[in-house]
């Protein structure tokens, strides 16, 4: 009897920086989005970026808060074990004691132009 994969799902998360996490997380971030690709190519991820302390003006640096993501995954503790081996998290960008993980229902998406 072949056995089924488990069902996936998808999942919200919201992750908040560590204060003053600002310089780790620029130093890192060419190599976190290096981390992504895999499991954006491979469907894990289906969307995420920063959430922001504000609306950016022009000609300042981005003020980053955290980080918001859509994953497709069988449990939140797969999502977990994605988030603890990105380098965000090896490099104490992220603050895990405030992550948030919710099961998701998407109801539209719409392309950026």
């Amino acid at each position: 009897m072949a056995s089924s994969a488990a069902e996936k799902f998808e999942w919200l998360v919201i992750l908040p920086d560590q204060p003053g996490a600002l310089t780790r997380r620029v130093e890192v971030r060419p190599k976190h989005f290096e981390g992504l690709k895999p499991n954006m190519d491979n469907g894990f991820w289906k969307m995420g970026g920063a959430i922001l302390d504000e609306v950016p003006k022009e000609g300042e640096q981005l003020k980053f808060a955290g980080s918001a993501m859509v994953a497709l995954a069988s449990s939140k503790e797969e999502v977990l074990e994605i988030l603890k081996n990105d380098i965000y998290a090896k490099n104490e960008v992220w603050d895990f004691s405030k992550i948030q993980i919710y099961p998701f229902k998407c109801a539209f998406r719409i392309a950026s132009p």
